[in-house]
């Protein structure tokens, strides 16, 4: 079972009353910290928005994690390595979950599936170091996961997962608990509620559904919002079957948000930390960053631009334009929650140039790793 270190815990209370309360300058620190280790994938997802570091840094540097690891983990709950490539392509990743297993932050890794090799599993297991694992899984058949996600294998991610889950069994161990999160999508929607038999046989506790946010070259039309009440009739459908299965069920809500519900809450609990150390303050500030952590992260995160952020979030004329039309804030039901096409300009703060990057293919960011797809784990 994991237990939280104290000064986590207590930091976690202190964030959630300055959560609530709105406020703008902290005294608590960051309880869920999301960092990118490397740009680099062995996949080229059809929906995939990647981007480019600030100083062109594709992996980082483990004297910059460790940096990270001793400000930040003694007072986070969680660190999530979920962003930018794929975590398993990262040589020195069995040492950067050792040391956050060492300040007890809980560990989360988001993966496709394709590189939990035998010797991956086995240290993962006999490690114990890595609590959840979510794989990113966007099909309950093997023709639509790889079409959506191409270069993969659904039979390879299956024999993958299922001797992961014979391994825990042998070894009569808890982690890592593996999930899925399945970006839904019309070309995968229908099919959804076939998920959960695969969950069972696979050692899978629970499944997370993702919006689609079109963000890329894809067709519009991929979007549920077009499609919404079959999305409602197949989220029931799965909600049984989750049900016969025994598999949780996490599944975002159709409708708008309601009043009085509470705002979105990334400025107060989260941070990201790109592989060159800029700064991202929610998983939708997909160009702006706020400066390095090498440069200070109190400083920054009780700066005048994270507060400004903080304070202005919830009104009309937000600091950073996307909150208006974000689904944190607003929900399912507008079109310009699912579109980014539709705002490009909102994805990045006037006057914060310096702190920008463009949008790049994931076809453009995997070249520049061709020759180190064949690391070794």
């Amino acid at each position: 079972m994991y237990l939280p270190n104290p000064k986590a815990f207590a930091n976690s209370a202190l964030n959630l009353y300055e959560g609530i309360s709105r406020k703008a300058t902290l005294r608590s620190l960051p309880l869920n910290v999301d960092i990118i280790l490397t740009k680099a994938c062995n996949l080229k997802c059809i929906f995939c928005v990647s981007y480019g570091s600030l100083k062109n840094v594709k992996q980082m540097d483990f004297d910059l994690y460790r940096s990270i690891a001793t400000t930040l983990f003694p007072k986070a709950l969680n660190l999530f390595i979920c962003s930018g490539g794929e975590p398993f392509l990262y040589p020195r990743l069995r040492e950067a979950l050792t040391m956050a297993s060492s300040f007890k932050t809980r560990t989360t890794i988001t993966s496709n599936g394709m590189m939990i090799t035998s010797n991956v599993a086995d240290w993962v297991v006999d490690d114990q170091s890595l609590n959840e694992l979510c794989i990113s899984f966007d099909g309950a058949r093997k023709e639509t996961l790889e079409k959506i996600r191409v270069g993969a294998n659904f039979d390879t991610i299956m024999r993958n997962l299922k001797y992961l889950s014979d391994r825990k069994m042998r070894k009569a161990v808890e982690f890592p608990r593996v999930w899925l999160r399945y970006v839904i999508m019309k070309s995968n929607l229908e099919e959804f509620p076939e998920i959960f038999r695969l969950c069972s046989d696979h050692g899978i506790y629970k499944v997370e559904v993702k919006f689609l946010n079109v963000t890329n070259e894809i067709d519009f039309l991929e979007s549920v919002y077009n499609c919404s009440k079959l999305a409602g009739d197949v989220f029931r459908e799965a909600r049984l079957r989750a049900k016969q299965y025994g598999i949780d069920l996490v599944i975002p809500s159709l409708l708008p948000k309601g009043k009085g519900a509470l705002g979105c809450m990334y400025p107060w609990r989260f941070v990201q930390i790109d592989t060159d150390g800029s700064i991202r303050f929610c998983y939708y500030s997909w160009r702006q960053r706020l400066g390095f952590f090498e440069d200070g992260f109190l400083n920054i995160w009780r700066g005048h631009e994270y507060s400004r952020i903080r304070s202005t979030m919830d009104s009309e004329t937000p600091f950073y334009p996307y909150c208006k039309f974000c689904t944190e804030n607003k929900g399912f039901a507008y079109e310009s929650s699912h579109n980014q096409k539709m705002h490009e300009e909102c994805y990045v703060i006037p006057g914060l140039e310096k702190w920008q990057v463009p949008f790049k293919t994931r076809a453009e960011v995997n070249q520049s790793f061709s020759k180190r797809m064949e690391t070794k784990i």
